[in-house]
């Protein structure tokens, strides 16, 4: 029934095979890197982890390797100062503040620098099958209807930063993009809404994905449960401490003085962002959760990336403030 959603994947990879593919373990990436691999059997699968770590993609990863035949996997190992010293880089690059998104994007740059110092010039990556499957958790624990479901997923689609496009044009290197490619984007779209966001048995998130590739993959990518880029690695966790580092009394008076900021971790961020760019508030009609310019987005701030709807804010647990 999802054949097609694999067609399309496989139509965007035939065209422009990736040298790498930045590899988790998780259905997305496998699913990339099992068709990078038809057409380049060397293709190299790339995982990052945190030294003295062996966190969940470091796990996954080397079981799904070997099922595929890829012999061609590197697990890249990070000292927790070097992924600290990569945080400004991250917020350069994204120009955001937003703490998951960092990490996501600190996760995805030292996996592109791997492959640029290995000599490679074209990556891939899972990026994108998240937003389109609807399982963020914002999404997974949406408070409205379906038809709101399926309104904010489209508009969020149009607003977000590709991470991995950014990062690779940053190192002139060629980023291949399957979940972004309007022939894999429309196959998944044309699902309905309550089956693209349906659970059934062990698999709980990426339904058709997840489907589609059952019997190909193996079974442990069909039912892993979800994780985020920024958690399955170990990245989260190491670059979190930063907000250690800021005294309660610095941190009160800036939520009072700037904006709420969830946690010191979010402050600690926008400190390096604000020194890079500068912060903007909007006297009026700006981001719900930061004040910034919402520019042309509708749902999706550009610079802490909060997604709101209806002028409320959803946080990343789909809570509404």
């Amino acid at each position: 029934m999802y054949k097609n959603i694999r067609s399309q994947i496989d139509n965007v990879i035939k065209e422009n095979v990736p040298e790498t593919v930045l590899f988790s373990g998780g259905v997305d990436s496998s699913a990339i890197l099992y068709t990078a691999h038809k057409y380049n059997s060397d293709v190299m699968g790339i995982t990052v982890g945190v030294e003295g770590k062996e966190s969940s993609d470091i796990e996954y990863s080397k079981m799904v390797a070997k099922e595929l035949g890829i012999s061609n996997h590197h697990i890249f190992y990070v000292k927790p100062q070097q992924v600290k010293d990569m945080i400004e880089t991250s917020v350069r690059i994204l120009k955001s503040f937003n703490p998951e998104w960092i990490s996501s994007t600190t996760t995805l740059l030292l996996g592109t620098m791997y492959a640029k110092n290995a000599g490679l010039r074209s990556i891939a990556s899972g990026e994108g099958a998240d937003d389109l499957l609807g399982s963020f958790p914002f999404f997974k624990n949406w408070k409205g209807d379906y038809k709101s479901l399926d309104t904010a997923i489209k508009d969020r689609l149009k607003e977000i930063v590709i991470m991995s496009d950014v990062i690779a044009q940053s190192m002139k290197m060629k980023y291949i993009a399957p979940f972004h490619d309007e022939r894999v984007k429309k196959e998944i779209l044309a699902i309905p809404i309550q089956e693209r966001m349906k659970e059934e048995g062990e698999i709980k998130s990426k339904y058709p994905l997840r489907k589609s590739y059952e019997g190909i993959l193996p079974q442990i990518c069909i039912t892993r449960p979800q994780t985020m880029a920024f958690t399955g690695s170990g990245i989260y966790e190491t670059i979190k401490s930063i907000g250690d580092e800021i005294s309660d009394e610095e941190f009160l008076t800036s939520c009072k003085d700037i904006f709420q900021f969830r946690n010191k971790f979010e402050y600690a961020l926008f400190k390096i962002y604000n020194k890079s760019f500068g912060f903007k508030k909007e006297e009026k009609g700006g981001c719900v959760h930061c004040g910034s310019s919402m520019e042309n987005n509708k749902i999706n701030c550009k610079i802490c990336a909060t997604l709101q709807v209806d002028g409320k804010e959803i946080t990343f647990n789909g809570d509404e403030r």
